[in-house]
């Protein structure tokens, strides 16, 4: 399976068959190669739509989706460089307590810090100071010193 037989069952279907999140969970050429396919051919309405089924499935305890997966879409939507996203990623890592553990801080100011923190300085839903009030005390911490080369660089959870 290739990301474009992925982006048309999604596009025809609305959802992703059982073999499909298989292989999305299973094949690291494919998650490579998704990265790749969505650096070079933006298509950020299919990269929304593909977090939020992953998502709901994260959410029914009949289907295991791993976090690397949440984090793969995460990365991909940050890849389409929309400042509002970040609260999509932000979203992603509250699911539950395992993703909440799981997926990297480092996911949610793709548009590098200061950026992100003006951002949700703007915003005004719970989710976003909520998510401002940690960015902020990550950066204190250290937590993006090195951001430029966690997104130079091919992710751990691929």
């Amino acid at each position: 399976m290739k990301t474009e037989d992925i982006i048309n069952e999604l596009t025809q279907t609305r959802k992703l068959s059982k073999e499909a999140i298989e292989e999305i969970e299973e094949n690291r050429g494919l998650r490579l190669e998704m990265i790749q396919y969505f650096e070079k051919n933006k298509n950020r309405e299919f990269v929304l739509e593909f977090l939020k089924i992953l998502t709901e499935l994260r959410q029914d305890p009949n289907v295991g989706i791993s976090g690397d997966s949440l984090m793969l879409a995460c990365y991909i939507l940050g890849q389409h460089n929309q400042i509002e996203d970040c609260l999509k990623v932000w979203e992603t890592k509250y699911i539950d307590f395992d993703t909440y553990c799981y997926i990297d801080i480092q996911l949610v100011p793709f548009q590098g810090v200061q950026e992100t923190i003006e951002y949700l300085k703007t915003q005004t839903s719970d989710e976003a100071k909520n998510a401002l009030e940690y960015v902020i005390t990550c950066s204190k911490a250290g937590d993006f010193d090195n951001l430029e080369e966690y997104y130079n660089q091919t992710p751990w959870f691929v």
